[in-house]
């Protein structure tokens, strides 16, 4: 597995790979624990791409059905990968208002950019199809700090209930996990 620790590094790469790409995006996949810097490190990659092609970022946060709807939102992304990789339209997502803790969609999946690059960003990424698969990783201790400092009280009761889903997905899926070609371990 290939470490990097700079988002320029993986920038490059993620140019060299979609050099090899025709029709479809090069679908990227970032997957981590709650709070490792996968939506930042999404959005630095997504601006340095910019430059370059096309980029779109999709957030699997948006599919999560409620705080205990990790795994429906997995095999919900397992379907909409394999027909982006296959070049089918992706069809339809489900989602969750947060606010109102009621689910959204169904809605159209719009995102791939043709002959660009699609960031997929979220616990379970790694979980469909990619072409390019990375791990965010860092400390509990420090994902934890950032997670609550970033979502607050509202997350503290939900934390370990997180946590054990995650736990579920990566080791029903070990196989899938250590696979992954890339580790980016946040600053």
């Amino acid at each position: 597995m290939a470490v990097c620790t700079n988002s320029e590094q993986l920038a490059d790469l993620i140019v060299k790979a979609q050099d090899q790409q025709a029709n479809t995006p090069l679908l990227v996949a970032l997957d981590g624990r709650s709070g490792a810097g996968k939506t930042s490190l999404a959005a630095q990659l997504a601006s340095s791409l910019a430059a370059h092609m096309p980029v779109e970022v999709f957030h699997l946060e948006d599919t999560y059905q409620g705080w205990g709807g990790l795994a429906p939102a997995v095999e919900q992304w397992r379907r909409i990968s394999q027909e982006i990789m296959s070049g089918q339209d992706a069809g339809c997502w489900h989602g969750w208002d947060w606010q109102s803790n009621q689910p959204t969609g169904p809605h159209p999946f719009t995102a791939g950019a043709r002959g660009g690059v699609l960031l997929v960003e979220g616990v379970g990424a790694l979980c469909g199809s990619y072409h390019l698969g990375i791990w965010v990783e860092l400390s509990d201790s420090e994902r934890k700090r950032r997670a609550l400092a970033r979502d607050g009280e509202t997350y503290r009761p939900y934390w370990d209930m997180w946590a054990a889903q995650e736990d579920a997905i990566i080791t029903a899926n070990a196989k899938v996990y250590a696979t992954a070609a890339h580790l980016y371990q946040t600053p």
